[in-house]
């Protein structure tokens, strides 16, 4: 049995490692996929919003936390956002998806463990992460004046449907290839 130090440590390590993880892939996002940026606040396709999702699903409120400093110190170190705006964001990004899955498992009567999960209940999962998100994000922008555009809503909820899918779409398959060339050695 772990004691209280070790288990500790552990979710201290999940934090930060999540967090660190996060980092490294806004600025991967931020160096090679810049060309899917539309706008200083949004992208064409989002393919992070399905990495969110991942890390809630595995770590829960430990994911969020880490999102939360993540995408607070990618947002100041990296796309220099205020600290304020990076703040809000990273709160966003953190506990949307949280409140998605938990709203996901009550509406399915899922688990975490994601037995027996059909294509329809994981496209649920996508549609209301990326509505929780696109809501509270184009509530931000709209009330602070940095996006006043009525449209902001749907663009930011499409690139965040269209990421998502892609992005476990290709984990997916990356899944059957990898199972492919061990099993034929």
């Amino acid at each position: 049995m772990p004691t209280p130090s070790s288990r500790l440590a552990q979710q201290i390590t999940i934090i930060f490692g999540v967090a660190l993880t996060w980092v490294c892939l806004d600025l991967l996002k931020h160096n090679y996929f810049d060309f899917l940026q539309v706008n200083d606040f949004q992208y064409s396709i989002y393919w992070l919003s399905a990495v969110r999702l991942i890390f809630i699903i595995l770590f829960g409120w430990l994911g969020a936390l880490g999102l939360f400093i993540g995408y607070f110190f990618g947002g100041v170190f990296i796309r220099e956002f205020s600290e304020e705006t990076a703040l809000v964001l990273g709160f966003i990004s953190a506990l949307t998806p949280l409140l998605a899955f938990c709203l996901w498992k009550r509406l399915t009567g899922l688990s975490s463990n994601f037995k027996n999960v059909k294509l329809g209940a994981l496209l649920l999962l996508v549609f209301l992460h990326s509505a929780f998100t696109a809501a509270a994000r184009a509530i931000y922008f709209y009330t602070t004046g940095i996006d006043t555009s009525t449209t902001f809503f749907w663009e930011d909820f499409l690139a965040n449907v269209v990421g998502a899918i892609l992005f476990l779409y290709l984990l997916k398959l990356g899944n059957w290839a990898f199972n492919a060339i061990r099993g034929g050695f």
